[in-house]
């Protein structure tokens, strides 16, 4: 997003106040992807029994596609500046087929492992470009419109697309919950290259140094850390939830339940936003922290029957979703002359958070029983609560001028 763009293609006449509904192709893409991202936390039993690991080691596929796409992100971006967006894109979700395909038929965890390594080579290449792309198929006043559709395809994965998968996993194999997202991608990338998208003319990536150089300033580290530590608290409970509730509830099939935390994700990211236009930033996200402690605290101790379970997962998808928007408006306080790169570097500390929650949960089940995830959690995010009020005194932050305030209007929140 923080390329400048240009419609090589024949422009829309002036005044023209549509989106082009070929965004919707975009996020399609982007349904795949999140479906790959948080379907293995569903299967996650089924794979470690199949493949003879332990759940704590199956765990850390989540680590690698995620560590993967946070890191990547940023490489990626900086790589794949010098061609046509619109090229890379289909190439990337192509390959993202391709790794999936590889997931799929792999014959036994390491091989697995390293498609998940592919995996998120591939989505992180794609996800910033459908970013960049989708706000060219918009005009000027409705760019935050076209973002929440392509970030939709997200949201709809995390609500419809990861049950999915885990109902597939449950009743006819794990390696079907990867065909699946083989299949959500190969759709994705036939109707890209069926319908086409408008050509974006490559304009001068930002170096990797430009992308990069707000980590050097004490202020927005201090603003970026307590979101990596309540996503790592948020994750080493969520990678390893089929664990818990298999253990509390004794069913066979969970993906109902996971629908619950899909649900109150999408809440979460439309409460979000709203409360913070209403509201402001910082009082919420004392309060959202606050109620994500108590809710993971009280998570295995409250989940005893499927009604629990179902409330329970939905304010945990809720808690966590919340976070994410107010986190946005306050990084753009902090640093509105790094708007762009600010907001990637958090969403880059959004999958770092969950690879850190994987790796955490599965040194955790090492010693400790699943029950006892919820508190380990639960102290992360308490971590992060304390670290936050901490980065409100080191913080300088100003009122937002007017131009920080349209900024944000184009804010959305990647689940």
């Amino acid at each position: 997003m923080s390329q400048t763009l240009q419609q090589s293609s024949t422009p829309e006449p002036q005044g023209t106040q549509r989106i082009n509904p070929r965004i919707l192709l975009l996020a399609l893409g982007m349904f795949a992807l999140g479906t790959d991202a948080f379907v293995v936390a569903g299967v996650l039993p089924t794979i470690a029994k199949e493949t003879g690991v332990t759940e704590s080691v199956a765990g850390q596929l989540v680590t690698v596609f995620s560590l993967t796409y946070g890191l990547g992100a940023p490489l990626f971006a900086a790589f794949a500046g010098r061609w046509r967006p619109t090229r890379v894109l289909v190439g990337s979700l192509g390959l993202f087929f391709l790794a999936n395909v590889a997931s799929a038929l792999s014959p036994s965890f390491l091989p697995l492992l390293l498609t998940r390594v592919l995996a998120g080579c591939f989505a992180a290449t794609y996800a910033p470009l459908a970013y960049t792309v989708g706000i060219s198929l918009a005009p000027p006043a409705k760019r935050g419109q076209a973002l929440a559709l392509v970030v939709i395809g997200l949201t709809v994965a995390t609500a419809l697309g990861s049950p999915l998968g885990t109902w597939v996993g449950e009743h006819f194999g794990w390696r079907m919950s990867f065909a699946l997202v083989a299949l959500l991608a190969g759709i994705a990338v036939l109707a890209l290259l069926t319908c086409g998208l408008p050509e974006v003319a490559a304009s001068e990536p930002l170096p990797l140094k430009t992308r990069l150089a707000p980590i050097t300033q004490p202020r927005v580290v201090m603003a970026l850390l307590p979101s990596l530590l309540w996503n790592i608290g948020g994750y080493t409970v969520y990678t390893y939830i089929a664990i818990l509730l298999l253990h509390n509830l004794h069913i066979s099939d969970i993906s109902g339940l996971l629908v619950a935390y899909g649900v109150g994700v999408v809440v979460g990211n439309w409460s979000g936003g709203m409360m913070a236009d209403r509201f402001g930033t910082r009082r919420l996200l004392v309060l959202y922290l606050v109620a994500l402690v108590i809710i993971e605290a009280l998570l295995s101790l409250i989940i005893s029957t499927v009604i629990a379970g179902v409330v329970m997962l939905f304010f945990l998808g809720l808690g966590i979703s919340q976070l994410f928007i107010p986190q946005q408006h306050r990084l753009l306080s902090v640093a509105p002359e790094h708007a762009n790169v600010i907001l990637a570097l958090n969403n880059s500390a959004f999958y770092l958070g969950i690879a850190g929650g994987a790796v955490v949960g599965g040194l955790a089940l090492r010693v400790v029983p699943v029950t006892q995830l919820g508190w380990i959690g639960s102290a992360f995010v308490l971590l992060s609560l304390l670290l936050y009020l901490v980065s409100l005194r080191v913080s300088k932050s100003q009122p937002l001028t007017t131009a920080d305030k349209e900024a944000q209007k184009v804010l959305v929140a990647p689940e």
